[in-house]
Order: C-alpha cells, then sequence, then structure tokens
C-alpha cells in the first residue's frame, strides 16, 4: 500500500521533468493525453490504497511512512515523511480523480494555443504540490507543499502573460498566499519551542501539555494559512481576481484543490484545534460571515466564471463552519461533493465562452439552451447540487453541516444555523440568476451574431471537454448518496478514526428537518431569480438604481475591501518608493560630477587597470618594492 501512495506522488514529478525534457518535440495533443495518462494512473493507484486502507482494522489505518532523513541537527530531525490515513485518501481520491478530468478537458480548451504543452506542465506540477501537502506527516514537509501549490498557482493564474490584468492577478494571489505561508512557518515554530517536535505524531501525542493560551496562538497562526489558502475573510480578495486564468484552472484551483487545502488544515490538526475551543468558534464566526458576504456579492457580478468564484467562497465558508463545530467529517463530506459541482460548474461555462468566442459577460448571452441543450442540461445539475436541492449531492453535504450546527444547540450552533440558511437562500438566487441569464431570457444581439455559426461549426465543444463534464454531472448529481441521513453513513464511519476527540453527529430526524428547510429555502431563492431574471424585468434596474444603489455600488465593488488593501498597503508603499527615489536616492547617489556611486567606482577600476596590466615583471616589481617597504618598517620601528 505505502508503495503505491508512493507511486502516486511521483508520477505527476515524472510528468512534468519529461514535459520539460521533451518541450516541443512532442505534439500538442500528444502532450496533453501524456499528462492526462499520468494523472490516470495516479487516481488509480490512489484508488487501490484507498481499498486497501479500508481492509484494514480500524486501528491499523494510519500510516505513516519514513523515506529518509531529510534534515538532522541535534536532537532535531525531519524527515521526507508521508502520512496516509482515512483523510488523506479522500484527498487524494478528489485531486487525482478530479484533476485527471481537468486534465482531458484541458486538451480541447487549449487546442491551438502554442504553449499547451508547458500548460500541462504546470498543471502536473500543481498536482503534485497539492499531494504533497495532503501527504506530508510534519509541518516542514507540509510547508513545501503549501509554498510550491504558491508558487504552482502563481504559474497557472498569470500562464497568459501577455495580459496585464492575468500578471496582476498571479501576483496578488501569491502574495496573499504567501501571508499565509509566513502564518504556517511562524506557528510552526512555537509548536517546535513548545513540544520539541514538528512531526504531528508528536504535536497530536502532546497537545494536551499546553495551555489554551499556547494551543489558540499556534492554533490562530495556522488558521491564518488556511484562511489565505482558502480565500476567506479577510485574505480573500485574490480569488475573484484569478478568474484570469484559463478555465481549467479556475476548475482545478479554485473548485477541487487549492481552495480546500485550508479546510484540510484544520481537519488534519482537529487534536490541536480541540485545545483551542475559542479558535474553533472564530473560525465558524469567519465561515458565516464569509458565505454571507460573498452570496451577496455574487449577486451583482455580471463575468459567468466571476459569479461562480464568489460562490467557491461561500461554499468554502460552509467548510468552515463544519470544521469549526468541530464536525469534520460533514465539512470533508461538503469538500468531496463541491469538487464534482463546482468543478462541473466552471467547466460548464468554459463551454459557454467557448461557444461565445471568448464572451464572460452574462449580459451578453441569453436564450442559449437551445443553441447548448447538452451543457444547459449538466449546469442544471450543477446549480441545483449548488443550491442544495434534495437529492443533489450539494444537498446532502450542505445540509449535513447545517444539522451539525442544529446538533451543537449552542448560540455559536444557532448563529452558523441561521446564517447558513440565510446563505443557502442567496445561493439559490444568485446561482439561478446565472442559469436565467445565460439560458433563459431572449438572446442578446451578440449572441445571435455568434452563436449559431459557432454551434454549426463546432457544436457544443470538443469531445474531450464534453465527456469530463459528463462525468462531473454523475457526480455532482449522486456523489451525497454516500450519505442518506438514517439510511448511509459511509463519509462519517470512514472519517470518524481521524478524531481522538469524537465528531459533532446530528441526528437522524435533525439531518431530515434540516434537509426539508434546506431545500424550500434553496427553491425560495429559485423562485425569486425566477421571477427576477428568467425574463426581461425591470425589477432590478430599479433596484439598481433606486433606493438599493448605494448597496448595490458596494456590492460591485466586493465591499470595497480592494480599495481597504489598496489604501492601506499598495499607495503608501508606492508613496513611500517615490519619496525615497526623489528625496534619498537621487541625491545621496546620483550627485555631480561622478553621477552616483557608480561612475566613481568605474573611475577606480580605471586607474588600478594602469597597475593591473597583464606584465609579470611589473607584478614582480611592485611585489618587490611591497617586501622592501616591509622590511624597511620593520628596521625603523626596531
Amino acid at each position: 500500500m505505502t508503495e503505491l501512495v508512493w507511486i502516486t506522488l511521483a508520477l505527476p514529478v515524472v510528468g512534468v521533468v519529461l514535459l520539460t525534457i521533451l518541450g516541443m518535440k512532442l505534439p500538442a495533443r500528444g502532450a496533453g493525453w501524456f499528462a492526462s495518462l499520468i494523472m490516470l494512473a495516479a487516481f488509480g493507484c490512489a484508488a487501490v490504497a484507498t481499498i486497501i486502507l479500508a481492509t484494514r482494522p480500524e486501528e491499523e489505518r494510519q500510516v505513516v511512512q519514513v523515506a529518509w532523513t531529510w534534515l538532522s541537527a541535534g536532537n532535531f530531525s525531519v524527515g521526507l515523511d508521508l502520512w496516509f490515513d482515512e483523510l488523506t485518501a479522500v484527498m487524494l481520491l478528489i485531486i487525482t480523480g478530479v484533476g485527471f478530468l481537468i486534465h482531458v478537458y484541458s486538451i480541447g480548451y487549449m487546442e491551438g494555443d502554442p504553449q499547451s504543452r508547458r500548460f500541462m506542465a504546470y498543471l502536473n506540477l500543481f498536482v503534485f504540490s497539492m499531494l504533497l501537502l495532503v501527504l506530508s506527516a510534519n509541518l516542514v514537509l507540509l510547508l513545501a507543499g503549501w509554498g510550491l501549490v504558491g508558487l504552482s498557482s502563481y504559474l497557472l493564474i498569470g500562464f497568459w502573460h501577455n495580459k496585464p490584468k492575468a500578471v496582476k492577478a498571479a501576483k496578488k494571489a501569491f502574495i496573499m498566499n504567501a501571508v499565509g505561508d509566513v502564518g504556517i512557518a511562524i506557528g510552526a515554530f512555537l509548536l517546535f519551542v513548545d513540544l520539541g517536535t514538528l512531526n504531528y505524531s508528536g504535536i497530536f501525542a502532546g497537545a494536551g501539555e499546553l495551555s489554551e493560551t499556547q494551543a489558540s496562538i499556534a492554533c490562530l497562526l495556522l488558521l491564518v494559512g488556511a484562511v489565505a489558502k482558502s480565500a476567506q475573510l479577510p485574505l480573500h480578495t485574490w480569488l475573484p481576481d484569478a478568474m484570469e486564468g484559463p478555465t481549467p484552472i479556475s476548475a482545478l484551483i479554485h473548485a477541487a484543490t487549492m481552495v480546500t487545502a485550508g479546510v484540510y488544515l484544520i481537519a488534519r490538526f482537529n487534536p490541536l484545534f480541540h485545545y483551542a475551543p475559542k479558535v474553533l468558534d472564530l473560525i465558524v464566526i469567519i465561515g458565516v460571515l464569509g458565505l454571507l458576504m460573498a452570496g451577496l456579492i455574487a449577486l451583482v457580478q455580471t463575468d459567468i466564471k466571476r459569479i461562480i468564484a464568489f460562490s467557491t467562497m461561500s461554499q468554502i465558508a460552509y467548510m468552515f463552519v463544519g470544521v469549526g463545530l468541530m464536525s469534520y467529517w460533514s465539512g470533508v463530506f461538503h469538500l468531496f461533493t463541491h469538487a464534482f459541482f463546482k468543478a462541473l460548474l466552471f467547466l460548464g461555462a468554459g463551454l459557454v465562452i467557448h461557444a461565445l468566442h471568448g464572451e464572460q459577460d452574462i449580459r451578453n448571452m441569453g436564450g442559449l439552451r437551445k443553441q447548448l441543450p447538452k451543457v444547459y442540461f449538466c449546469m442544471m445539475i450543477g446549480a441545483l447540487a449548488l443550491s442544495g436541492i434534495f437529492p443533489f449531492s450539494g444537498g446532502f453535504s450542505k445540509d449535513a453541516i447545517l444539522s451539525s450546527a442544529l446538533a451543537v444547540d449552542t448560540p455559536i450552533g444557532w448563529i452558523a444555523y441561521i446564517g447558513g440558511l440565510v446563505g443557502a437562500l442567496l445561493t439559490g438566487i444568485y446561482t439561478f440568476r446565472l442559469i436565467f441569464m445565460v439560458f433563459h431570457r431572449r438572446m442578446s444581439p451578440y449572441a445571435e451574431n455568434v452563436i449559431p455559426h459557432s454551434v454549426k461549426h463546432h457544436g457544443e465543444g470538443p469531445s474531450t471537454m464534453l465527456w469530463p463534464v459528463y462525468i462531473l454531472s454523475i457526480g455532482a448529481a449522486f456523489a451525497g448518496l454516500l450519505q442518506i441521513p438514517g439510511v448511509t453513513h459511509v463519509f462519517l464511519s470512514w472519517l470518524e478514526p481521524i478524531s481522538p476527540f469524537g465528531m459533532v453527529e446530528p441526528s437522524a430526524g435533525q439531518e431530515w428537518l434540516t434537509t426539508l428547510i434546506g431545500t424550500a429555502v434553496g427553491l425560495t431563492g429559485i423562485a425569486i431569480a425566477y421571477h427576477l431574471y428568467a425574463r426581461e424585468n425591470t425589477a432590478p434596474e430599479l433596484i439598481r438604481n433606486g433606493h438599493g444603489r448605494l448597496i448595490h455600488r458596494a456590492l460591485e465593488r466586493r465591499l470595497y475591501w480592494d480599495d481597504l488593501y489598496l489604501w492601506t498597503f499598495e499607495k503608501p508603499l508606492q508613496w513611500a518608493s517615490a519619496f525615497l527615489n526623489r528625496d534619498v536616492d537621487s541625491p545621496a547617489f546620483r550627485w555631480a560630477p561622478l553621477d552616483g556611486v557608480g561612475q566613481l567606482t568605474a573611475f577606480f577600476g580605471r586607474s588600478f587597470a594602469i597597475i593591473e596590466n597583464g606584465i609579470v615583471r611589473m607584478y614582480a616589481l611592485v611585489f618587490a618594492l611591497g617586501i622592501g617597504a616591509v622590511i624597511l618598517y620593520l628596521l625603523v620601528r626596531g
């Protein structure tokens, strides 16, 4: 089993190396299929390893494999250690399985792009980084994977580096994630000072020796990394801008893998967070505020990918609520189903954009259900799952989180429950606002000119783009059946061993009650969206230009978070740089007549060049004069 885990980790590295070495020698589609087959093989290894793990007794499922000692100094040592258990197995299946489908989709999406080989190599690099992150058995290796994920996302978001917006978005994502990296690094340092180890097993075993203050500080620092990577308040602003990258990246990074890393981190370190209850409450508050804020902002967005991006932030916030309530299984269950329906929506949006020759504004769409019936059907499944409508997958997993909040029966639980239901209402509205404006209503003049020609010559898209969407549709529709209240408890039973202190488990009655209420709330949101957006309606325009114009403008500006960071950090740094350039650098280092240190150095260089002329007898003469001067000095001194 451990050999299969190592092979799963190594395969994407092989893909990166071979794609880099072979480069342009490979045909573009050949490179795409090679990278995809690498991912399929990795998924197969992960699946077999998971099956073997499931056959083991529960007490033998946690496997730590040490390859070699990486760093050693005194009593401190860090090894290249892998941790494989029930949680890791779930993450491996998501990363490699959904990753494989997105690789295949990319073959069609990137066709004709001269840099498609480089793109596929970056995809393999990202998957390796994410696998390293979730397989790590110590904080040093975790930090290595965490940083590589940030680097890979930077390369992928800014892949089209001729687009200034894409380059800016890549830098923004990298900087935001670097803030999180610093938080985890400091947290790791404090844990080492307090416990003398960076291995997970040592940290979990010694967590009970920490005071609540020590545990809370360490958990807060880890939370900084989780918040940054998962695009939660207040380090969330990079996520919508990251939509400047190719659409497959939106599906891979911002739906199925990277943004879920923060949820994984909290679930993995649950034995430590158990001793920091106030931090767990903070995680719930961050989640509730995030899901409400993202839902409100999504209501007014007009870019199809940005609407889905804000829904990602909202759904990750639900997962934060789940793990913050110590219902780790429900948070990871929603992570699992979310990978299917959110990747489906992003890839479906990519097919729409492909058919409209790059257009992403939903106001320039409309009436596409007859032209793109297969895409419409699949995106409808994804939309129903995202809205939490029973019996689609999102309905089971989101309601599992809300029913866990009901089971907690504390003020923080009720805040999570009520906030989650309001978020479900918003989700129904903004999700079906997108569906109705893109596929219903009257077709826009732009779409009327473009879509008939596009469909006639290209259909709804190449098979490499359509088949991954079909498969994801199946997952979005049926993945929730793994956890039917009172019937099947696959996810709860599978993940229960990862928490030594137990998890919150709602009763079947609480789950069915929440499913009933959640579905009713989601359908209400859909009904509101139908009334406002299914056909021409002046109500949205009246709201935008009437009494709600200030709120509408604030939501369009994303509640001014970007402006806050602009005036708090970016502008002051620009002003400081201008001041140093004008009033320090110029007067001190660019003065006449030498025009700065560079020319002064050049002057001395020319002076010494008279002596350093390459003539050996000149060197011998200088050497003899030097020895003579030293002897004369000693004689005079004596």
